[in-house]
């Protein structure tokens, strides 16, 4: 039997699977996977190529239903819950770090950081505010003004992770945050990631094939043969 649901646990995963079926065939991805996430826990998640990795971040981040199994955020089950209820628990609770870039290129940094903030219903000073202050925790306090597309790769990211502090969610989930970049551009966003989980109390999980960028973490997990191994 399912432990009680504990509200201080930012994320749990309970007996996650996750099955395609077409016809009378089926793909099985993962079954039957736990995992939780601690307060102030950094941990990367890494896995060959093909494994389930992004598919598992998409459960966990409520953007897609699983098979079987449950996620529960800050102690409350999702499974049930309308998409209205479910967007919601995301924009409050989850920031979200993806590889390729997911900003609109005609809108300045700033406007992009406040989106999430303007969709909840903030005033727009108040998003504002707070959108500076997320991009200058990111170190881009001069650059709020330019376009998204004037911006290099590792600044846009840099704009990504603020967007994704600008709600001041509980946990930070990141895939592959810095699979395009090169390896200098990748350790900064790297140490930036670090600094933000500390700053703001986070829980966070990263995707990661950079042993070394995993090796950074508090907890290393290896998604193989559709099961979770913990590697350190």
């Amino acid at each position: 039997m399912a432990g009680a649901a504990n509200p201080n646990c930012p994320l749990e995963a309970r007996s996650l699977s996750k099955v395609y079926r077409s016809g009378v065939n089926e793909l099985v991805v993962f079954r039957d996977l736990n995992l939780k996430l601690a307060p102030g826990e950094r941990v990367a998640l890494t896995g060959e190529s093909g494994t389930g990795k992004s598919t598992l971040l998409h459960l966990l981040g409520l953007l897609d239903e699983p098979s079987q199994g449950q996620v529960l955020v800050g102690g409350t089950e999702t499974r049930g819950l309308g998409e209205a209820q479910l967007a919601a628990m995301r924009n409050r609770e989850i920031g979200f770090v993806w590889q390729m870039s997911t900003l609109l290129k005609e809108f300045t940094a700033l406007e992009n950081v406040m989106m999430p903030l303007l969709i909840r219903g903030e005033k727009h000073d108040a998003a504002g505010a707070a959108a500076r202050a997320r991009l200058e925790d990111v170190g881009l306090a001069e650059r709020w003004h330019h376009r998204a597309g004037e911006l290099s790769g590792g600044e846009q990211q840099r704009v990504v992770l603020a967007r994704a502090l600008a709600g001041r969610p509980r946990m930070l989930l990141a895939d592959e945050p810095t699979g395009n970049l090169d390896e200098r551009t990748g350790l900064h966003i790297m140490e930036l990631l670090e600094s933000v989980h500390e700053k703001h109390a986070l829980a966070t999980l990263y995707v990661t094939h950079n042993l070394g960028f995993a090796a950074r973490a508090h907890r290393v997990l290896e998604l193989r043969g559709g099961s979770l191994h913990q590697r350190r």
